[in-house]
């Protein structure tokens, strides 16, 4: 099933490591909420806000970082994204049934930290509760 709009392999670059969900577990929330903010921010700039999509869609976030952290944590760390996503209307919700996303982690130099976010065809989980 293709993503509205021509999604479909579109890549968006943050110029932004995702944190680690101990880095903001452990802070103040005052701090994830600045965090959570900026990140808006910079999807925003990317992805102008429209009506929420009806198809179900399949991210892969590739996280490039100057140190890797264990695969919970770039998870944890990365929750804000789908939520912003389904703020601005690219994912209807964060269910399995209209979302699924792989993470990936590479270790690049502190210069080249970035997240990217690639939109990939998916057809949503069917009645058993599978990915399709």
């Amino acid at each position: 099933m293709q993503a509205p709009d021509g999604m479909i392999g579109k890549v968006v670059v943050i110029q932004r490591k995702v944190p680690s969900q101990n880095a903001s577990q452990y802070s103040h929330w005052s701090g994830y909420c600045k965090e959570r903010d900026i990140w808006f921010v910079l999807m925003r700039a990317q992805l102008p806000p429209r009506i929420p999509v009806a198809e179900p869609v399949r991210l892969v976030l590739r996280s490039y970082r100057g140190r890797l952290v264990d695969y919970a944590n770039l998870v944890g760390g990365a929750k804000m994204i789908p939520d912003i996503l389904t703020r601005l209307g690219y994912i209807r919700d964060d269910s399995p049934r209209w979302f699924y996303c792989e993470y990936v982690q590479f270790q690049v130099a502190a210069a080249e930290q970035r997240t990217e976010l690639e939109f990939l065809p998916w057809s949503g989980v069917n009645e058993e509760g599978e990915r399709g």
